[in-house]
């Protein structure tokens, strides 16, 4: 439920991943709008009011790390202030995400009740899947693959688990979404080293802004290697809006 200046960040991931369950890369007809049926993966990523529990303008800092031994890291910063509540639940808020030249920026939006780290991050990552596999730009549209190899994913082989996270002294019920899209991808060979990537999400209803923590994973090439990129999305604060 986004409108405004957000939707040119996240609606297009939305479009894709909230398609009908039943798609498939095929040219099958699609579901009359009474037969779509959403998984318990996507429900939990995508539909809902993520932003029920933050009762007063809040800011959530979320830290990032990126690692590996196949190109050099980096560590920044995430930033989602919710600067109003409206009457009927919708907020006003706005992001930072990144700082200095990685910076993405997204305008503030009026009315959200969306957290849209976790959204704005899949869609990074599938560009960033893009460059990785495709380091001479001759596929500068693949992104779309990996982006509809997730969707498909959250449809049929995702894992979903009740898990407690603990955050600045409470205990917290959420679940823990784990996929791997490219596992037994039919076009595997063409970025074999990126293929068993792993993805996992936390989330909870009960935490101000939804999502706790985001990981993905490649692992490294042989027994006990390091991986090859490890990244982690976690959410540190929660405070205040002074």
């Amino acid at each position: 439920m986004i409108d405004g200046a957000w939707t040119g960040a996240v609606t297009a991931l939305l479009a894709m991943f909230l398609g009908a369950a039943q798609a498939t890369e095929t040219s099958a007809p699609s579901a009359a709008p009474d037969e779509v049926k959403f998984s318990e993966a996507e429900t939990i990523l995508w539909l809902g009011d993520q932003l029920a529990t933050v009762t007063e303008p809040t800011v959530l800092t979320y830290s990032f790390e990126k690692s590996g031994s196949f190109e050099k890291g980096f560590t920044d910063s995430i930033v989602f202030r919710v600067t109003k509540l409206h009457p009927d639940g919708m907020k006003a808020a706005a992001i930072e995400f990144f700082t200095g030249e990685r910076r993405f920026p997204i305008a503030p939006e009026d009315k959200t009740d969306v957290n849209p780290v976790l959204k704005i991050y899949f869609q990074g990552d599938v560009y960033e899947m893009n460059r990785l596999t495709d380091p001479d730009g001759k596929a500068r549209e693949r992104w779309r693959y990996f982006q509809r190899r997730i969707k498909f994913a959250l449809v049929e082989s995702a894992t979903v688990q009740p898990i407690q996270i603990e955050f600045d002294g409470r205990k917290y019920q959420g679940k823990h979404i784990q996929f791997s899209p490219f596992v037994n991808d039919p076009k595997r060979a063409e970025f074999e080293r990126f293929a068993d990537k792993v993805y996992s999400v936390i989330v909870s209803d009960e935490l101000p802004g939804y999502l706790y923590k985001l990981e993905t994973s490649v692992p490294g090439e042989g027994v006990g290697a390091p991986p090859l990129i490890h990244e982690v999305l976690q959410l540190k604060s929660i405070t205040p809006r002074k």
